[in-house]
């Protein structure tokens, strides 16, 4: 496998192992800590989060998220990247009820879908380490999500393949983009309906990163 690849990248071998949700039964345990309920809620909007994730966006331990497990706010499940188990979680029955939303049905979740929703939380914890004060909002297809920074709003749209459909979409959008991709060449096919766009890289997203934006006919930082 290509060392170069971005962690989230579609072309490793992914293989999603959902959990066997046999007792379905909400339960009736309230909200315990600091944060939770915007964490399930930010969860139900976006889909799915990593364990290293849930941590280090809403300050939750080992034991909090084992509590929100047992109390059915959450569901684990694993998904398998080149063999490696990575532990990712979902809206549980408790956790819906309590917010009424949907339960997901996450065995009809492509691997697409799956890594645009880890790729946004990636995403915010890189902004809450930048910015601190923003909220998370669901965003219609084909985006994954929306940030609100201030009065700021930001449709968050992530590059994964397949990309059919994509340009039809963005040219009905009028909303503030910012688009995070694998890879230059993978938006470039797209960069000439996203050039208000702001754009970042999977590898920016390790540390304090700095938007491209396009100028001149390229992507400058």
């Amino acid at each position: 496998m290509n060392p170069l690849l971005s962690p989230f990248s579609i072309r490793h071998n992914w293989t999603f192992c959902p959990a066997d949700q046999t007792d379905r039964e909400p339960g009736n345990a309230p909200i315990r800590y600091s944060r939770e309920a915007e964490a399930l809620k930010a969860i139900g909007q976006i889909g799915m989060i990593g364990s290293v994730q849930i941590g280090r966006l809403f300050g939750f331990q080992r034991r909090h998220v084992r509590r929100m497990l047992y109390d059915k706010k959450l569901v684990q499940h694993t998904l398998v990247k080149n063999k490696n188990p990575i532990p990712v979680f979902t809206l549980g029955s408790r956790g819906a009820k309590l917010l009424n939303f949907p339960e997901p049905n996450v065995r009809t979740w492509t691997t697409e879908r799956i890594l645009k929703s880890l790729v946004f939380f990636q995403f915010c914890c890189a902004l809450n380490d930048k910015q601190k004060a923003f909220q998370i909002h669901t965003a219609p297809q084909p985006f994954t999500g929306k940030v609100t920074i201030g009065q700021d709003d930001r449709s968050v749209l992530i590059l994964r393949e397949p990309m059919e459909g994509l340009d039809d979409a963005l040219r009905q959008t009028a909303a503030p983009i910012i688009v995070i991709a694998e890879s230059l060449e993978q938006v470039q096919p797209l960069s000439h309906l996203l050039t208000n766009a702001k754009l970042l890289l999977d590898e920016d997203l390790k540390g304090d990163y700095r938007f491209y934006r396009w100028y001149n006919g390229e992507w400058i930082k």
